[in-house]
């Protein structure tokens, strides 16, 4: 039927064109072009439809839109992690907010303990898998880590950011221990370069007790991609309330926006029961049970040294 229709409006343009000029057949050869304009405003329309009943907490509703979303693009990454998400939301999860990482595992497997660590002595990044790379819409996004106590091993924290595997660090930051045992953010100032959309970065975090043997760092590395979406993005625009936000990245699989938009609302109300509620759903959703109560640091932090890639002076460096 859409097809007969897309004929007749192909025929209607032709008619009304001076004669000669254009051919039928060129007008024909244009039908393809028209229906994959059409596949792509379905699915668009699916997708957002279904980011509005996630918001109005109607699950099914919200899974059958993602459901017809990806019968238009099989294998669409937006679609089937939308339709992960809802479904855990459906089975039982009574959470306010909760994310199905694509391949779970708990942290562990990826961090190296150098010797000089006593028992205890462990960074926790706070990311959904370490078989996961980690999606964010930000081209400067924040890393959270959950950090021990300072003790007399550690002499220094220190955070790299590299382009795919490229050796030489994009982004380097080296700063002192902290006293107290807690969650911090590092973020990516408005003077570093941004990340690039599509492409893939490796952060990696130590903690140093020799900085003349490095090989006794406790070692955690993982990645990171920026990823634009005109759905999500849509949605979000059009989605006043910060919580609601969140529900949707994480809906959407971007992880570091949820995780990022919960912590600043932390920070600005610490003893909101709902916020605090909504921060602890999301990380035991992931199996961060364990930081789930911890403080979040301040947001600013003692630099030694801050350093940008292809030999940019130096600079201070913090949290946000």
């Amino acid at each position: 039927m859409k097809r007969k229709l897309w004929k007749s409006y192909l025929f209607a343009l032709l008619v009304c064109l001076p004669f000669g000029a254009v051919s039928t057949s060129k007008i024909f050869a244009l039908e393809p072009v028209f229906q994959v304009a059409q596949v792509t405003n379905s699915y668009n329309q699916y997708m957002r439809l279904g980011y509005t009943e996630t918001k109005r907490r109607n699950y099914r509703r919200a899974l059958g839109y993602f459901q017809q979303a990806a019968q238009l693009r099989p294998g669409d990454i937006y679609a089937t992690t939308a339709i992960r998400n809802v479904t855990g939301y459906i089975q039982g999860r009574k959470t306010l907010i909760s994310f199905v990482p694509g391949k779970p595992n708990r942290v562990g497997s990826a961090a190296s303990r150098g010797a000089c660590f006593q028992r205890g002595e462990v960074v926790i990044p706070l990311i959904p898998s370490n078989r996961d790379t980690q999606y964010t819409t930000e081209e400067r996004p924040t890393f959270f880590f959950s950090i021990p106590q300072a003790s007399r091993t550690v002499t220094e924290l220190e955070f790299v950011l590299r382009e795919d595997e490229n050796l030489d660090p994009l982004y380097k930051e080296n700063f002192k221990a902290f006293d107290q045992a807690g969650i911090v953010g590092i973020t990516l100032k408005a003077n570093q370069p941004p990340l690039k959309p599509g492409k893939e970065y490796t952060w990696a975090f130590s903690m140093v007790c020799d900085p003349n043997s490095r090989d006794r760092d406790f070692y955690l590395e993982g990645k990171i991609q920026v990823m634009q979406d005109e759905n999500i993005a849509a949605q979000v625009k059009e989605t006043p309330t910060p919580l609601d936000r969140a529900v949707l990245y994480a809906t959407a699989g971007f992880w570091e926006n949820a995780l990022s938009i919960l912590a600043d609302l932390r920070r600005q109300s610490p003893n909101d029961p709902k916020i605090k509620q909504y921060w602890s759903d999301l990380l035991k959703s992931v199996k961060l049970d364990a930081v789930a109560d911890q403080p979040l640091l301040p947001p600013c932090c003692t630099t030694q040294q801050g350093t940008m890639g292809n030999g940019a002076a130096e600079r201070a460096g913090g949290t946000r």
